[in-house]
C-alpha cells in the first residue's frame, strides 16, 4: 500500500516554452500601420496574383510540442472595398531553402478579434495537432486570409529593432521574396517531458521489490 500511494504522488511535470517572442515587454506593440495581409482590393494587385501572405521564420533552441501562438493584429474592413470576412489562417511550415515550405498544420481562426474593423489587439490561435518542432531546425510561420482579395488584417509591429530573424512574403500564389522581419509574435510550446526525480526513485523501488521477492521466494 505504500509503494502504491508513493507512485500516485510522482507526477510528470512539464511547462511552457517560449520557443520565439519578438513582442516588447508586456506583449507589447507599436500603434497603427503595420504590415497588411491579404488587403488585395486596397492595393488593386493584378489577378491571379492579389493579396499578400507574410511569414516570418524562426529556430527553436530547444526541443517543444507547439502550443500557441499570438499575434498582434487589427482587421481592416471597408464598406464598397475591404468587405471579407475576419478569418485567418496560421501556419507552420517546414524550411525549403530559406523560404516557407510543406506545411506542418494550419490553425483556422474566424470572427477575429470580434470581426471589429480597425481596433488593434492580441490574437491567439491554439494549436490542436502539438506537432513536435526540434531543436536547432528553421520553420516558418505563415499568416494569411483564405480570402487574399476582400479580406485584409493589419499585422502590426514590433517595438524591437531589429529583430534578429528573417520575413517573406508573396502576392497570390506568386514567387516569396524575402524580406527583413518586423511583426510581433509568440510562438509558444511544451517542453518535452523530462524523468523526474521521484520517477527514477519510483523505478528503484519498483526493482528492489521485484529482487526481494525473488530472495524471499529462494528463503
Amino acid at each position: 500500500m505504500k509503494f502504491i500511494a508513493f507512485a500516485l504522488m510522482c507526477v510528470s511535470i512539464t511547462h511552457a516554452d517560449t520557443i520565439v517572442s519578438t513582442f516588447g515587454a508586456g506583449q507589447s506593440f507599436q500603434p497603427p500601420p503595420g504590415v497588411v495581409i491579404g488587403g488585395g482590393v486596397l492595393r488593386n494587385d493584378p489577378l491571379p496574383d492579389a493579396g499578400v501572405t507574410q511569414a516570418f521564420e524562426f529556430t527553436p533552441s530547444t526541443t517543444s510540442q507547439l502550443s500557441q501562438i499570438d499575434l498582434a493584429l487589427r482587421y481592416i474592413f471597408l464598406a464598397g472595398r475591404a468587405t471579407g470576412p475576419a478569418s485567418l489562417d496560421i501556419t507552420i511550415a517546414n524550411d525549403d531553402l530559406g523560404k516557407p515550405g510543406g506545411v506542418i498544420e494550419t490553425i483556422a481562426l474566424n470572427d477575429v478579434l470580434g470581426s471589429v474593423p480597425l481596433q488593434p489587439g492580441l490574437v491567439t490561435a491554439t494549436s490542436v495537432a502539438h506537432p513536435s518542432l526540434v531543436a536547432g531546425t528553421p520553420y516558418w510561420l505563415v499568416v494569411v486570409p483564405p480570402d487574399l482579395l476582400n479580406t485584409a488584417f493589419d499585422w502590426l509591429i514590433s517595438p524591437i529593432n531589429p529583430l534578429p530573424t528573417e520575413s517573406a512574403s508573396r502576392l497570390g500564389s506568386g514567387a516569396w521574396v524575402t524580406g527583413v522581419a518586423t511583426q510581433p509574435l509568440d510562438v509558444i510550446g511544451t517542453a518535452a517531458a523530462v524523468p523526474e526525480p521521484c520517477s527514477l526513485l519510483l523505478a528503484g523501488a519498483g526493482l528492489a521489490l521485484i529482487a526481494f521477492r525473488r530472495s524471499a521466494r529462494h528463503a
